[in-house]
């Protein structure tokens, strides 16, 4: 147990260090160090004397709020946290410190405070580990930065199911140490194996970079290393025109629910270069990002020459099902509506 214990500790020291390092300046940087002390004291909670349970408890039960708030901040395409959320992830573990002075985590003890300090709190730490979960997941298809995909894969196989795992053994005293000691250990190589390899974006982008133009006449950005062994200069300029020829003059980003996958079919491609085209050469993180500047592009063009064709008929034109999914695109990029965009430019 104690050798288990130790080799998962180093683990998490290797990774704290290299993430302190890298992502310290990023909110996201700090909350995945938070995140690590939470599974070191996990583990320590399981080596050390009752002196200390009390504080390692305390800090253990941030954990499944911990993990969820990595998950929104680096794989939410645009992270939003809504109050109701927040207020579950301060739920989680506030109450639990605050009650257990007075022996809210006594089953025995007073009923009512066990059952607001720590048995309604574990639910939330459930809805938190299956939010992260499913943010990560929802989201996958559509990232085009091939490292930040693997390291959602590892988040998913092995975080997750480590913090579910530490969470039931926590909340029923459950006897699991060795078997989360191991897991612990595990996924933390994993992690730290992607965040070593050092892959531009593997934990969110450290530079906000200005999506390049889709202009035919203009030559693409040179692509990252990994991306240039797997295929020759000429032919990163040859599927990149073809990107442009098929975007910009037969307008295939119109095609309602277009994927990545529709994409690379019609190009006649693998789904992981087109990826690598669009990220690499046009510096674009999500898919969606993609097309939507297009549409919008095309939309704001219409908006201003065409003042009497219907917006929803704009909508439909360009490839959304709906007008108000038009509406929230629009918005985002524009910071305007398409009503108040067309006025102002009356």
């Amino acid at each position: 147990m104690q050798l288990l214990t130790g080799f998962s500790l180093g683990c998490l020291a290797v990774v704290f260090l290299v993430v302190l390092r890298d992502f310290r300046q990023l909110l996201v940087g700090k909350v995945f160090l938070w995140l690590l002390i939470g599974a070191a004291a996990f583990l320590l909670s399981r080596v050390t004397g009752k002196e200390y349970q009390w504080l390692l408890g305390d800090v253990m039960t941030t954990l499944p709020a911990a993990f969820w708030l990595v998950c929104l901040l680096a794989f939410s395409p645009k992270p939003k946290t809504h109050s109701a959320w927040v207020a579950l992830a301060l739920y989680s573990f506030v109450p639990p410190a605050l009650s257990r002075p007075f022996g809210g985590a006594d089953p025995d003890g007073i009923w009512w405070l066990h059952w607001l300090g720590f048995k309604i709190p574990q639910y939330a730490e459930y809805i938190l580990i299956l939010s992260g979960l499913w943010i990560t997941a929802a989201h996958w298809r559509n990232d085009l930065v091939e490292g930040r995909r693997q390291l959602r894969v590892a988040l998913l196989v092995s975080v997750g199911a480590t913090s579910l795992c530490v969470t039931v053994s926590l909340n029923h005293g459950l006897d699991t140490r060795q078997l989360v000691a191991g897991m612990v250990g595990v996924a933390t190589l994993l992690v730290g194996f992607l965040l070593l390899r050092g892959q531009e974006g593997v934990l969110l982008d450290l530079q906000k970079t200005t999506p390049a133009s889709n202009d035919p006449d203009t030559g693409p950005d040179p692509l990252p290393a990994s991306i240039q062994t797997e295929q020759t200069e000429d032919e990163t300029h040859e599927i990149a025109r073809q990107l442009r020829s098929l975007m910009n003059e037969e307008h295939f980003y119109r095609t309602e629910k277009l994927t990545l996958k529709k994409l690379a079919n019609r190009m006649s491609l693998p789904e992981y270069r087109v990826r690598a085209i669009i990220n690499g050469t046009f510096n674009y993180r999500n898919f969606n990002d993609y097309v939507n500047q297009m549409r919008i592009e095309e939309a704001c063009d219409r908006l201003v020459n065409e003042p009497d064709t219907p917006i929803q008929n704009i909508a439909l034109d360009i490839g959304y099902r709906t007008l108000s999914s038009f509406n929230r695109a629009f918005k985002e990029l524009t910071q305007q509506t398409p009503t108040e965009y067309r006025q102002s430019r009356q």
